[in-house]
């Protein structure tokens, strides 16, 4: 029995990361051969845990989060954070799922345990250099990344890509549940994620407004909570969105949400490889993305959606376009039913399982 532990940050239905490890952890459970134990080190909703394998060993690390918090972990030692994460259980392979805290923590130790580093979106500067160093492999999510990587590093250390296997069975079934909240008359865009500056979610109400002011009629949906929410409802009353962006907050099953819209909008300004791009092709709901990693390849494996620009006017190019003609929409959805398959588990989980050496 191989027994792999996961450590990232929060494991909340909100985070594309939590969903990447919940997903790979119920696949791998379904392995005769391995133990899977997830350490969330942060937040813990109870709600998530349900969607789990009974087979996966969920155990959190503190088990809350405040503001600050990560700076006061950031001047523990190295050494401490391996020992509080992965303790002495024994694991085969450790894994720093999440940039910072656990990926600083897994390759910390001298122990037998393989020790593996996920990056999700990409160390612009190599801050971490040094750990990456210390790792056993490096594992982006996107090959973008990956070539990037082995180019910047320069040394000779093991870098692959695997893309988040996602259950694409319980995504789509999950996009089953009704709402109330759909009207029929209007474009709507929705984006699922954390409410946080790296979302891009203030220039999407920008751009929003921009729009509304030329007489375009839609609606925005926003799944998900963060440190941004606050701001955002503010900006949206002041800006008098109220009855055009609707903040929705955490969601057990954002995918209802999701699967009643016409478009996914992700405006972020940096990704890795977007679960909830990936999730909302699954659904058969085509992607407006900004130019972040993977944004090329999920848009060319889907063939259909649009990559724009990571600006302001990259976004509104973008939605202006398919609100100035909507038949674009439903061509792009034919389009998906028959590519979406591209995106399903089987062979992710095969090459994640190469990866593990399982």
């Amino acid at each position: 029995m191989k027994k792999i532990c996961f450590a990232f940050n929060h494991l909340q239905f909100s985070d594309g990361i939590a969903r990447s490890a919940i997903s790979m952890a119920n696949r791998l459970a379904k392995r005769g051969d391995v133990e899977i134990t997830l350490r969330p080190i942060f937040k813990i909703e109870k709600d998530v845990c349900e969607l789990l394998d009974d087979k996966v060993i969920v155990k959190p690390v503190i088990g809350f989060y405040f503001n600050g918090l990560s700076k006061i972990l950031k001047i523990l030692p190295d050494k401490y954070l391996h020992d509080r994460i992965f303790g002495k259980n024994g694991y085969d392979i450790e894994i720093g799922f999440q940039h910072g805290t656990s990926s600083r923590a897994v390759v910390s130790t001298n122990n037998n345990a393989k020790h593996i580093i996920w990056m999700h979106g990409y160390d612009v500067g190599l801050l971490m250099r040094e750990y990456y160093l210390k790792a056993d492999k490096v594992i982006c999510v996107s090959k973008f990344n990956a070539d990037r990587l082995k180019q910047e590093i320069n040394e000779n250390i093991s870098i692959d890509y695997c893309y988040n296997p996602i259950d694409e069975k319980k995504v789509i079934e999950q996009g089953k549940e009704e709402i109330s909240v759909r009207n029929a008359s209007d474009v709507v865009f929705v984006s699922v994620g954390r409410l946080s500056e790296e979302k891009g979610y203030i220039r999407l109400l920008d751009v929003t407004k921009r729009l509304t002011d030329e007489g375009f009629k839609f609606k925005v949906w926003l799944i998900g909570d963060g440190p941004q929410r606050e701001e955002l409802r503010s900006r949206i009353k002041k800006m008098g969105l109220e009855k055009i962006v609707y903040l929705y907050g955490n969601q057990a099953n954002p995918h209802k949400y999701t699967s009643k819209a016409d478009a996914f909008i992700c405006t972020s300004y940096s990704e890795g490889y977007s679960t909830a791009c990936t999730e909302a092709i699954m659904l058969g709901v085509p992607v407006i993305t900004t130019e972040v990693s993977g944004a090329m390849e999920i848009i060319e494996a889907a063939q259909c959606g649009s990559v724009q620009e990571n600006t302001e006017d990259g976004i509104y190019s973008g939605m202006k376009k398919v609100l100035v003609d909507p038949s674009i929409l439903d061509n792009w959805k034919k389009i998906l039913n028959r590519t979406r398959e591209n995106f399903y588990a089987d062979a992710r989980v095969r090459k994640l399982e190469k990866i593990l050496e399982l």
